[in-house]
């Protein structure tokens, strides 16, 4: 027989559904396929006849195929975050280096706003620099990044004196006086903030805060951690200005 008419014979039983006798024989000529093929058995229906009561080895092989499953739907949504991780890494070490470069104070406040809503889809965004007005004069902020110290403890006191990055709902007041430049409604925020102390001059509260519409985005399970190193970045750079 030629190979030109071996290769057909073989197309033409590739494409035939096996029958059962088929396969029957190929085991019974193959009695350690499974035991080369494990993998294949974790997909495989296999009924044990005991009556009306489900045998154990059924159970176990149904109890190790249940968790074959969930084993790699965990290892899906472990690669799922290590990608979008992967991604919020790159695109910090980026903003980072354009807040580096920015210049002025009212240039990097500028662009932190910015790209937080375009890089990092953050509905609302605030940063405002607290102190006294011989500061802002001084440092010609602008109006929309500056808060007087006075003002603050009146309005905010409890949030620009706590030690800690705070997340939840805020009130009408302290929504108002921390996002006074937003299209958005106030549900939740996320507010972190650093004091640099000086021994000329009025102390600076730098405060970095973000929001959403919704009461529940932000809340006591949300971490803070990306918030927070931005915050040290931007005080950073605000004490780089003022030297």
């Amino acid at each position: 027989m030629s190979s030109a008419n071996i290769n057909n014979e073989q197309n033409d039983n590739a494409n035939q559904a096996l029958s059962d006798e088929t396969v029957a024989n190929f085991l019974t000529n193959n009695p350690d396929f499974f035991h080369r093929n494990p993998t294949i058995l974790a997909e495989m229906s296999l009924p044990h006849n005991s009556g009306n009561a489900t045998s154990l080895i059924e159970r176990q092989v149904a109890i190790l195929r249940e968790r074959g499953i969930q084993t790699r739907h965990k290892l899906g949504e472990l690669i799922e975050a290590a990608k979008e991780n992967d991604n919020l890494l790159n695109t910090t070490q980026s903003l980072v280096i354009d807040l580096i470069n920015a210049g002025s104070l009212n240039n990097i406040f500028t662009l932190l706003q910015s790209e937080l809503h375009k890089k990092f889809a953050v509905e609302s965004a605030s940063v405002i620099l607290i102190s006294d007005t011989d500061t802002q004069n001084q440092y010609s902020i602008d109006a929309t990044f500056f808060q007087d110290t006075n003002d603050a403890e009146e309005k905010i006191s409890g949030i620009v004196n706590n030690n800690q990055s705070l997340c939840g709902s805020l009130r009408e007041t302290e929504a108002d006086f921390i996002f006074n430049d937003t299209q958005y409604a106030i549900g939740s925020a996320a507010i972190a903030s650093k004091k640099i102390e000086r021994s000329t001059g009025a102390d600076i509260i730098v405060m970095l805060a973000v929001a959403h519409h919704n009461t529940d985005h932000y809340n006591s399970d949300t971490g803070t951690l990306f918030l927070d190193y931005l915050c040290d970045i931007l005080t950073a750079l605000v004490k780089r200005q003022l030297s």
